[in-house]
């Protein structure tokens, strides 16, 4: 395989490897959409406790102290879940890219067999085209020898 070939496959097997790797980026992108649409949720939900917690507080009589603590208490429990929740994600996220990376690693490691697999029959096909332009010299020289022979046998006839 010529150098030109060469390039055109190692571009290919980069190409699908970029291809592989947006696409993967495509899915943290989403990943981290839905993060922070569950970070807004929580927002939302941590205030309507608030909103609920100052409510039934009023409406109860509760001491603040006492309300403060079921707020913290919930606000603390929102927190753990959407950090488990995050945690999951990020570990997903990086599985997703190491397999893409190896997936990756493995395309271009496939290339580099092809290109070394088409180098060596390239060289066996020259080898091949030496050893036929060898015999057909030999040959040549063996039909100038028959010939040789043959008018080196009529000039002794001729002479005789």
């Amino acid at each position: 395989m010529d150098e030109k070939n060469r390039e055109i496959l190692k571009n290919f097997y980069e190409k699908k490897a970029d291809a592989e790797v947006a696409r993967e980026l495509s899915t943290v992108k989403n990943q981290q959409d839905s993060l922070e649409h569950t970070l807004s949720e929580i927002k939302s939900t941590l205030g309507n406790v608030i909103k609920d917690k100052k409510n039934s507080s009023d409406n109860q009589g509760q001491s603040q102290p006492q309300n403060n603590q079921q707020i913290s208490s919930q606000l603390t429990q929102e927190i753990e879940g959407l950090r488990n929740r995050a945690q999951q994600q990020q570990q997903q996220v990086q599985q997703q890219l190491q397999s893409t990376i190896q997936q990756a690693m493995q395309a271009l490691n496939e290339a580099n067999d092809q290109i070394q697999a088409n180098t060596a029959l390239t060289q066996a096909n020259q080898l091949i085209d030496q050893v036929q332009g060898q015999l057909n010299q030999m040959g040549q020289q063996g039909q100038q020898g028959q010939q040789g022979q043959q008018n080196q046998q009529g000039q002794k006839r001729n002479n005789s």
